[in-house]
């Protein structure tokens, strides 16, 4: 059976890659040579269509009409198509702005028909003549990027030749991309068969675009409908994302029907398809596959492919036209990871695997035969995306089989459910058992509050007996009456009211803290008629609380110097030997520095006790805004900071120290009236030696030292403890 399964899956594929036109063109077509084709030779009913191609004249930075053209002979030729970053005349080579003009001579078969030409577009603007007569355009050609405007629009027209030598005069100018000049083939041949190719590869664009959009919203409302799953949501966004992609690139088939988008915006939601498609899509076989797929390969990929889409909504259309050879070494690693994934499922049997496996070769063997095309090597046009539909395809097929075995899964719980149904009787007497003997009070009351049944406990924890309460309503128990309405309106609005905190009156007049718990009560019907819940006696677990945060409150309170609201003395010390301990087991450097304010007693003297407190909140405040958030400070002293930093060696703490002096140096701290007070700090610094005996004393010792180096060589300094100068 699951061999069938999978005959029909591969059947299934190859017609779907099967749908891209093929070009009815032979291996040994003519073409141009030194700007002449000559077709007389070329039976298009027998032999088909051809691509024009070969040497044509090029006239660069010139736009001619054609009867500017002058001296083709003289001109110099280049092959076409191609992009003309690839030409190089007399050593001169071309970037991709600017803009030409393209000619060639057709000499048609010895007949007079009436033939058509299918144009791709070349994803800038062009204006096409033959014989004097403007037959095609696309955009508005332009000598510079103001005066141009891109568009690509696939396009079929008809002309009749006769037997006289017919004259192609080409324009064409590019601004906006990478990949400037005559890209795209032109496909001539008689009417009828190239108006019938241009409609078959666009009802299969179409037919495309529609299937992968329906399958998209059909695979989005499944998840509408269970949000619990992911991957149909992941599934739909992929699809959707295909189906832009071919709507907007091949045959332009939605901006055939939304004329007014941009060639510009076109572009940018092309990219973004291109950028975010890998991601979405490795969100979706992880979904799938969970255990093989590896949460480093998502976040990566998200984040590669949201960073190129950022650069791609931030700068113009020539710059990131520069931007998907790089994206496509993010596209090889996601490949080889994904052939790594593919053995994974396979060597784990996993559902799927299989076919996954085939559907992959498929896409590759696409993509191979697209390279190859381009090149010119095999005579089929852009598959690839019918490739990747196929693809799509076999996963919807894997994810609709996936979907069907949890319906079934479905069907058989509800089976068990009925089982289980007849065995609730049996727990019945098990719930009567768990309603007597809970601590927790369980009650049943009507909407009126009128309590109908209760737990036993309730006397424990109100006081009342089971009969008492079942003559009373549940607000008379209550300290704040007038909330019950409240409650019920919540209870009424959202069906269940949880672990709300209220306060209770028992029957001796004490206070108690609950938590209720409660519940709509329904009848057989659905209608509403009453509630129940659970109450929880927390009275106890409220006073830990409480006392708990008093002893948090005195703690902070021992710890902290009340002036400037940070630490104190006694905090200081037992941080610095916690600080020391941490150095000594990971190695790391533990600094110290010692803050003085200079003549801090004239300050008090001139300015009274108030603004010099001021002074010495405002240096703290200074201080926290220029230190790190893991750096330590503390009042140690009447006029004395300290500053612990853990992880900075003595230069860093040095540099730090330098930075506050300056700042207090510049700055008026406070103001007394409208006299402004400035004042300036000596500062020690000392580091943390590991061979010290007493490291914390020893510490800040050497800090003090060097504070007192600093006052004595004059104040308003840094000074750096020296064991050199120490011993002077």
């Amino acid at each position: 059976m699951k061999t069938d399964k999978w005959a029909i899956i591969i059947i299934t594929v190859l017609f779907l890659t099967a749908c891209s036109p093929v070009i009815s063109t032979p291996q040994q077509a003519p073409e141009a040579v030194e700007g002449v084709l000559d077709l007389r030779e070329w039976d298009f009913e027998k032999d088909g269509s051809i691509n024009i191609s070969g040497e044509w004249a090029f006239y660069w930075g010139e736009l001619l009409q054609p009867d500017q053209i002058r001296h083709p002979i003289l001109a110099p030729y280049v092959n076409a198509p191609d992009i003309w970053s690839n030409y190089e005349i007399e050593g001169e080579s071309f970037g991709p702005e600017g803009y030409a003009t393209y000619y060639l001579t057709i000499y048609p078969p010895n007949t007079r028909n009436t033939y058509g030409l299918y144009s791709q577009g070349q994803d800038s603007a062009y204006k096409l003549w033959i014989d004097g007569r403007l037959i095609a355009e696309n955009g508005q050609v332009g000598t510079n990027l103001q005066a141009m405007i891109p568009k690509k629009y696939p396009q079929t027209v008809f002309f009749e030749l006769d037997e006289d030598p017919a004259e192609v005069v080409l324009q064409i100018s590019n601004f906006h991309h990478r990949n400037g000049g005559f890209r795209n083939n032109l496909l001539l041949g008689l009417a009828e068969p190239v108006h019938q190719y241009h409609l078959q590869i666009w009802f299969v664009d179409a037919i495309s675009v529609g299937i992968l959009f329906i399958m998209g919203l059909y695979h989005f409302f499944i998840y509408i409908y269970r949000k619990k799953n992911k991957a149909p949501l992941y599934f739909a966004i992929v699809t959707w994302m295909m189906a832009i992609r071919i709507g907007i690139t091949n045959q332009n088939t939605l901006l055939i029907n939304l004329p007014e988008i941009s060639w510009s915006l076109a572009l940018r939601v092309e990219y973004l398809t291109f950028f975010l498609g890998p991601p979405f899509f490795s969100l979706f076989m992880k979904s799938l596959y969970p255990k093989e797929i590896h949460n480093w390969f998502i976040r990566t990929t998200f984040g590669l492919g949201v960073g190129f889409s950022i650069f791609m909504l931030f700068t113009d259309t020539l710059t990131f036209s520069y931007t998907p050879p790089y994206y496509q070494i993010v596209l090889l690693f996601v490949i080889i990871y994904y052939v790594y994934f593919l053995w994974q499922i396979i060597a784990n049997r996993r559902e799927g695997a299989v076919p996954i496996a085939i559907a992959t070769v498929i896409v590759f063997a696409t993509v191979i035969i697209e390279a190859l095309s381009l090149r010119g090597f095999l005579p089929y046009g852009q598959i690839a995306p019918y490739g990747f539909l196929a693809y799509i395809f076999v996963q919807a097929i894997l994810l609709s089989s996936k979907i069907s075995r949890a319906y079934n899964k479905v069907e058989s719980l509800s089976t068990e459910l009925e089982e289980s149904n007849l065995s609730l009787k049996k727990s019945e007497k098990k719930y009567r058992k768990i309603f007597e003997e809970s601590k927790d009070v369980i009650f049943i009351a009507r909407l009126d509050t009128k309590i109908e049944d209760i737990s036993p406990s309730c006397e424990e924890v109100l006081g009342y007996t089971k009969g008492e309460l079942e003559q009373m309503k549940a607000h008379e128990i209550m300290a704040n009456p007038e909330e019950i309405s409240g409650y019920l309106n919540i209870i009424s609005d959202h069906g269940a009211i949880k672990n709300l905190e209220i306060k209770l009156v028992r029957k001796d007049g004490k206070m108690i803290d609950a938590l209720i718990s409660a519940t709509l009560r329904k009848d057989d019907n659905g209608e509403v008629i009453g509630v129940q819940g659970t109450v929880r006696d927390i009275t106890d677990r409220k006073q830990a609380q409480a006392e708990r945060l008093r002893a948090t409150e005195f703690e902070q309170i021992a710890i902290t110097d009340p002036l400037t609201n940070i630490y104190n003395r006694r905090y200081f010390f037992d941080a610095v030997e916690k600080e020391i301990e941490r150095s000594k087991r990971t190695g790391s450097p533990l600094s110290l520095i010692i803050i003085d304010i200079d003549h801090f007693k004239k300050i008090n003297d001139t300015y009274g006790h108030l603004i010099g407190d001021r002074v010495l909140i405002d240096l703290v405040n200074l201080c926290q805004k220029n230190i790190r958030s893991m750096d330590s400070i503390a009042r140690f002293g009447g006029d004395e900071l300290v500053i612990l930093m853990p992880n900075a060696d003595m230069e860093s703490a040095s540099k730090t120290a330098e930075k506050l002096r300056e700042i207090v140096a510049n700055k008026l701290l406070t103001t007394n009236g409208n006299e402004g007070v400035s004042v300036t700090i000596s500062i020690g610094v000392a580091d943390w030696k590991s061979d010290d005996p007493q490291p914390g004393k020893t510490l800040l010792d050497r800090a003090d030292q060097a504070l007192y180096q600093s006052k004595k060589s004059g104040r308003n300094r840094v000074n750096v403890w020296r064991e050199v100068s120490s011993k002077k």
